[in-house]
């Protein structure tokens, strides 16, 4: 009999331990915990295609009454840097997050000069995840295949990728390109953090200069632009210039560097002839992708 009581009493216990602990849950604060994936990827690391997280990479947070909370990748998962964002109620909250985090938050004054590239200037924006004390997990993911929302980290600059190789009567061989100028864009701006939105705010055109180092492959974040002129490449090869005109975006929006999307040129050096091929798609959203020859 005593057997039996003694059982009988640490079920009771077991029992009022789960209720309180329901309780806790429902009436008291959640910490929320975020998943994040950008457009078209997994998440591991953002890296030079733009495709997926890395460890120590941080992004700010707002929604519940938070504004601007840094999150810091960790072991594959996003954990708060200092403040942890709560549930205080049974209300579904929305969030928006974005990358790289910056610390006065708001509008912020953007740079894609030659010294600024990387992923400093990666702009990333997601919007209206959203979680509540039951279902504390805030997903910045793209639903859409179970017919939910797109809440996944989305691009918010321009990418312009180059190749450049040797064509007709040029071998490259251990003498590769050495640099290359591109003219006929602005490189200042902002990036509003609470918006994802960004703005060109330099007046005029300034050419960038991107030294190759030995590679024949490279590329060029910008701010996302109209173009009312064709741009101006100079390759430095051999102690001489080549020069072309590239051609202009026609998508998604003609004459238009637009925020997502990846614009690739294919350069091919030759001592005489331009030859065009076939585009190609990058890992971004797909705008246009030129090949281009050039002539000395």
């Amino acid at each position: 009999m005593k057997t039996r009581f003694f059982a009988f009493a640490a079920l009771a216990l077991t029992l009022a331990a789960c209720n309180n602990d329901n309780e806790n849950l429902n009436d008291g604060p959640v910490a929320a915990k975020f998943t994040a994936d950008i457009y078209e990827s997994v998440s591991t690391r953002v890296n030079q295609d733009g495709t997926d997280w890395t460890d120590g990479d941080r992004i700010g947070i707002t929604g519940a009454g938070f504004i601007n909370i840094p999150y810091v990748r960790e072991s594959g998962q996003f954990v708060p840097e200092d403040k942890t964002i709560y549930f205080n109620d049974i209300e579904t909250k929305t969030f928006n997050a974005y990358y790289p985090y910056q610390s006065d938050g708001g509008t912020v004054s953007v740079s894609t000069a030659a010294d600024k590239q990387g992923p400093g200037i990666d702009f990333l924006f997601a919007s209206g995840a959203t979680g509540d004390t039951h279902n504390p997990e805030v997903s910045f993911t793209d639903k859409t295949a179970e017919g939910g929302a797109d809440n996944s980290f989305h691009h918010r600059m321009s990418l312009i990728k180059f190749t450049i190789k040797a064509g007709d009567g040029l071998i490259f061989d251990g003498m590769e390109p050495a640099s290359y100028t591109l003219g006929g864009l602005k490189h200042e701006g902002t990036f509003d953090t609470a918006t994802g939105t960004t703005a060109v705010t330099e007046a005029a055109e300034s050419p960038i200069t991107m030294q190759l180092g030995g590679a024949t492959t490279s590329q060029v974040i910008i701010l996302p632009q109209g173009v009312t002129t064709s741009l101006d490449l100079t390759v430095s090869f051999n102690g001489l210039d080549y020069t072309t005109t590239l051609p202009n975006p026609s998508k998604p929006e003609a004459n238009q560097f637009s925020a997502g999307y990846a614009y690739t040129y294919n350069i091919t050096l030759n001592n005489k002839g331009i030859t065009v091929e076939e585009p190609e798609i990058t890992p971004w959203e797909p705008g246009d992708s030129n090949n281009v020859s050039i002539t000395l």
